[in-house]
Order: C-alpha cells, then structure tokens, then sequence
C-alpha cells in the first residue's frame, strides 16, 4: 500500500477522533451557556446546510485549484474552527464556527477520499474504504471512553470541564491536519476515452431527482442519532455525562458491523430487497423506541438503528456512482453528499424544538418514516444500461457492481 494511503487513514482516524469528542459534549457545553435544544437545532442547521451547500464551491475550485491545495484547505478548514468552541457563547458565533468546520469536514472526505482511491487499483478500492470506516468509527469508540473518563476524573465545573474536553477536539484536529499534508500528493487519474465521456444512460434524469430524496430522506433520519443521541438519552432516562459517553463509544462497533456486512449480504440478496430491508429495520426500531420501555431495550433498539444506518449507507453510495455515467459520476456523488446534509440541516432545526418542547416521540417518529422512505428511494435508482439496449445483460453488471461495492 502507498505511504500516502497510511497517512490518509491516520488522518481519518484523528478526524474521528475530533468529531466524537466534540459530539459527545458540544450540547450540553451549549447547555452550559444557556442555549436550549431549540437555538441548538438551529445552530445545527445552520452547520449542516453550510456543509451541504459547501459541495458548489468545491466542484468549481478543482478547476482552478490543484487537488493537493484543496485538501489542504479543507483540512485547516476543519481543524481551525475546533479552536473556538470551547468559547462560543451565542447561536451565531456557534454556528458559524460550526459551519465552517463541517464545510472543512465535506471537503476532507470528498477530496480525501479521490486522492486516496487513485493511489490504489480498483479491485483494491472495497478494502481501503473498509480500512476508512474502521479507523473513523474506531476513534469515535476511543473518544467516547476519553470523555467518559476525563468527565469524571477532572476536578473542575461542568463548564471548564466541556470547555477543556472541546479543546482536545482541536488538539486532534492539528494532527489530523499534520498528517493530511504528506497523504495529499494525488496519483495519476486513469484517462477516460471519448465514448465513455459522450455517453448518456437512460433515466439519468430520474435518477437524479430519485438519488436526491433518498439522500434527504436519509440524512434527515440519521440527523437524530448524530446530533441529540445525547440529549434523547439524558431527557428520556435522565443519563449522567459519563453513561452517555459511554454508550455512544459502544456504537461505533455496531456501526462497523453494520459497514461490513452490507456488502456481504448483497452478494446474496438484491440491492433492492436490501434497502428496503434495513429501511423497514430502522423504522421500526425508532417506533419501538418511542415506547416506555426500559434503558437496556431502547439501547438495543437504538444499536439497531445505528447497524440498518451502516448498512444502507453503502447501498446509497453504490448507487450514487453504478447510476450513473463516468462523466456524471462527480455531479451524482456531490448531489448525494449536498442533498444528504441539506435533509440533515432540515430535520435538526425539526428536531430541536420538539425536544425543546420535550415532544421526543414525534421527534423518533419523523426519524422513522424518513428512513422507510429514503431506503425506498434507493431501490428507484436505474443502472446506467437499463433500457431497451441494456437490459439482457443489466442484471450481471449489477451484480458485478455491486459485489465490488
């Protein structure tokens, strides 16, 4: 394997790292301030919508700028704004810094993740990706124990407490920064050949319109898991700190789990039936946790959210790319990642007033039909060679896709 490709997984490491740090105590440092779960949705909409609209620039700076520098740039992007958290004390402050780091963060897993791909052959490509989630969900399982031990280990406040858990966040992020620096130097691209450049699929329209609600749909799911799995854990069963770090460090396993085994289930089950599948599990899972039920049941419930997530995940990125000519594949993957982020932007503002207003059920009951529904969305996406001209031979090569997928 490359030196650079070492380099790109340490530094996904370390950027996993910075996020589940910062996760894990970012709202109830906010708490601290006196900012509800209310203006807190609004500071994550904000963020995310600034990722989500942050794939524009990107597709139009790679035309003028080189690979090297816009990895760069997006990693400062992503470390800098760390600095600040720990001093935010208004929504605007918040959400600006947070809207500048989670722009960075696009920037790093778009572009770090091309450069990364072209050092290594394609038959190699399943097995770097694999290598990306563990060292992301990895350091997440590690973050979530630091916090947890540092939470109760450092004799401060609560607010000088957030405050110094927030500046390991940036600590980590310099060092993601430090080692993105040797893991930007881009391989040659393969050349694409005239016809493939001219080429134009069947349905390629429909297909985006398709991919675009599955990503919002599916972002707008996972919104409530990535951003309030704390404060749902704290306002339902009234979890201290410590117990929460706890448990969202135990579901990063369940996440690379559920990474892993999407693949190997459709080598033996269609991609359709699949995504239906795991989209009628995290349904009915976030039903399931809308219930009174006890701690230990809404936990499983909710690593069975996490697990369908993870799964469908790599289902809506193969689709995102098998739909779609060579030519358009760039557009395809930043309308996933835009749409995907922009779904999430939506639903966080939704989320944080109804659990400002302690309406939780609602909140898991809006989860659970946008995941049956994004999971439907992406059974609608055609291959590239259905129609009239492609049929007879369409199965196969989605079957061939997808295996390597």
């Amino acid at each position: 394997m490359p030196r650079p490709v070492y380099h790109y997984l340490g530094a996904s490491f370390f950027m996993g790292l910075s996020n589940t740090v910062f996760d894990v105590v970012f709202n109830f440092y906010l708490a601290e301030r006196g900012i509800n779960e209310g203006s807190a949705g609004v500071i994550y909409a904000v963020g995310t919508g600034a990722m989500a609209v942050s794939v524009v620039p990107l597709l139009l700076l790679r035309r003028y700028v080189s690979q090297r520098a816009l990895l760069i740039g997006a990693s400062a992007l992503f470390a800098a704004p760390f600095a600040a958290m720990p001093f935010v004390t208004s929504v605007p402050a918040a959400a600006t810094a947070l809207g500048l780091n989670l722009a960075g963060m696009l920037g790093c897993l778009s572009v770090g993740n091309s450069i990364a791909g072209s050092h290594v052959p394609e038959a190699a490509r399943t097995r770097l990706f694999s290598g990306f989630f563990i060292c992301y969900l990895g350091a997440g399982a590690v973050g979530s124990v630091l916090v947890s031990l540092l939470s109760g280990w450092l004799p401060l406040d609560n607010l000088e407490k957030y405050q110094v858990i927030l500046m390991l966040s940036f600590m980590s992020g310099l060092l993601m920064l430090a080692l993105r620096i040797p893991s930007a130097r881009p391989a040659e691209a393969a050349s694409t050949t005239a016809d493939a450049e001219r080429a134009e699929a069947p349905h390629e329209r429909r297909n985006f319109a398709v991919l675009f609600v599955a990503s919002c749909c599916l972002g707008a799911s996972i919104a409530l898991i990535f951003r309030f799995a704390n404060t749902l854990f704290a306002q339902i069963y009234a979890l201290p700190v410590s117990d929460i770090s706890l448990i969202l460090g135990s579901d990063k396993i369940i996440s690379v789990v559920g990474a892993v085994t999407a693949p190997l289930l459709v080598k033996r089950f269609s991609l359709r039936l699949s995504a239906a599948s795991f989209g009628a599990l995290a349904c009915v899972s976030l039903a399931m946790q809308s219930l009174t039920i006890p701690l230990v049941l809404f936990v499983v419930f909710y690593m069975l959210r996490l697990f369908s997530n993870y799964c469908l995940m790599p289902l809506l990125d193969t689709v995102a790319m098998s739909g779609f000519t060579p030519r358009r594949r760039l557009v395809s993957i930043g309308l996933r990642q835009s749409s995907f982020y922009l779904g999430g932007a939506v639903a966080a503002a939704v989320y944080g007033e109804l659990l400002q207003a302690g309406n939780w059920r609602a909140a898991l009951w809006i989860a659970g039909g946008c995941a049956l529904v994004g999971a439907l969305a992406v059974t609608l996406v055609k291959g590239p060679d259905s129609g009239p001209a492609g049929s007879r031979g369409q199965k196969a090569n989605d079957k061939k896709v997808l295996e390597n997928a």
